[in-house]
């Protein structure tokens, strides 16, 4: 049995106490003392990220289990690695085995399942993802399910198909999110009214907030209980995460992380083409951010040093991401929860990290 003492911060309370742990939380007491040298929060969940230390998603299930390794040490104790925009083939032999791994691995990796950002997108809004769109496809859904758990889809609602094809997926509990899309705020509205659609890096590679066309951007802020968002602070402005933490109730944080994250500046290979990581972004030749190089640790902090409360920072990276998952037993410190914990310093740094109770760093 573990047992930690300190300031537990969770989405909608903080209090001192003392957690006696296992796999998962056996007990918490509580006491008055306003002395603690450790903040306690809930492990980040990411459910879009690419890459990171120089592995990427695309680069084959050992590429995928040695990023998730490297986000596991930065806090990230539930992972969706996420797939690029690619052919059937590539993306099935990126996701090889990756089932077998997680159910030999139960409660020793952060992996959880995937997320594949396309390949239904819009071909005219890719943003820095391959050329490879293509509609629709279930058969493409099915094969890659033999590999790998797939939590969350990216894709584009005005293709054609599009209607039936969501139908499916939320039958076989894929989260749909509407990313790099051209749809306008009707196509939205139509399947926003029969389903709970996410949205996929909230403001970038979709169609906007025009006061005499809305798009995408409108019906999120308008309606979406779910979004996800990235908080480098270069792919959006901190007002306009202010904006949409106001109007988006469970707005969760994600990293968006490329294998060129937690790595020095320089040139690296992103989708096929080279990017170049410098001051804390990741550009592609055309001048265009590919994906972030920042981890949820870093975005925490981030939230706190835009006023952000400690609280909301927990809900942004953590309990918002799991109740949208219906991860019921992670996002939280609670009697039963997993024990998947991240201890801070009074100054942030991490100090030591559990997942399922056991000792990462």
């Amino acid at each position: 049995m573990n047992k930690i003492s300190g300031k537990i911060i969770n989405h909608d309370d903080s209090y001192t106490g003392t957690i006696e742990f296992s796999d998962k939380i056996e007990s918490i007491n509580k006491d008055k003392h306003s002395d603690f040298e450790n903040i306690i929060i809930p492990g980040f969940i990411d459910l879009h990220c690419h890459g990171g230390n120089g592995f990427d998603t695309m680069g084959g299930s050992s590429s995928i289990i040695e990023m998730s390794k490297h986000h596991l040490k930065q806090g990230t104790t539930t992972l969706l690695p996420t797939t690029l925009t690619a052919t059937l083939e590539d993306t099935f032999k990126a996701l090889e085995g990756l089932n077998d791994f997680i159910d030999q691995n139960n409660n020793l990796t952060n992996i959880l399942g995937v997320h594949l950002e396309g390949p239904f997108i819009n071909p005219n809004k890719l943003g820095a993802q391959p050329p490879h769109a293509q509609l629709p496809n279930i058969d493409f859904i099915n094969k890659i399910k033999q590999q790998a758990i797939i939590k969350v889809i990216t894709l584009a609602p005005e293709l054609e198909g599009s209607e039936n094809f969501i139908d499916y997926l939320i039958k076989n509990n894929i989260k749909v999110q509407i990313g790099h899309s051209l749809a306008d705020y009707n196509c939205c509205m139509k399947i926003m009214n029969k389903n709970k659609i996410g949205f996929t890096h909230l403001y970038n590679a979709m169609s906007g907030d025009d006061h005499r066309n809305p798009g995408v951007v409108t019906a999120a802020l308008r309606h979406a209980e779910f979004a996800e968002i990235i908080c480098d602070l270069y792919h959006v402005d901190q007002e306009n995460i202010h904006l949409a933490h106001k109007c988006i109730p469970k707005l969760y944080a994600i990293s968006d992380a490329i294998s060129a994250s937690g790595m020095p500046d320089g040139d690296y290979d992103f989708a096929n083409t080279k990017i170049t990581k410098k001051n804390g972004q990741a550009l592609n030749n055309a001048s265009v951010l590919a994906g972030s190089v920042i981890n949820m640790y870093e975005t925490f902090k981030n939230l706190v040093k835009i006023n952000f409360s400690l609280e909301k920072a927990v809900a942004m990276t953590s309990f918002n991401a799991a109740h949208y998952l219906c991860e019921d037993d992670k996002g939280k410190i609670d009697k039963d929860f997993c024990s998947n914990l991240i201890v801070l310093d009074k100054q942030l740094n991490i100090k030591k990290v559990y997942l399922f109770g056991n000792l990462i760093s």
